[in-house]
């Protein structure tokens, strides 16, 4: 018999670290960035179980791209946000 393997759509750091090859240091980090945090979920009375939601943070990854050319006018936009 052939075990199906289930593809988690929240992950944990650790999860996480492994599927996007960023430390879990700089994970944490990037959940607290002032900026643009990853986006994620706290759970229980305390929030100290993380969990980050694969397709939101492959969006998030994505507005990390560098080199789009973008105008001035675009830069400006983005850090008043």
């Amino acid at each position: 018999m052939r075990k199906e393997r289930i593809k988690k759509e929240f992950l944990s750091i650790a999860e996480l670290a492994k599927y996007s090859g960023i430390s879990e240091r700089t994970l944490r980090n990037l959940l607290k960035d002032p900026l643009n945090p990853i986006p994620n979920f706290r759970i229980g009375s305390a929030g100290r179980i993380i969990k980050i939601k694969r397709a939101d943070f492959d969006l998030w990854m994505e507005s990390q791209r560098t080199g789009t050319g973008n105008s001035i006018d675009d830069v400006i936009a983005e850090m008043l946000r």
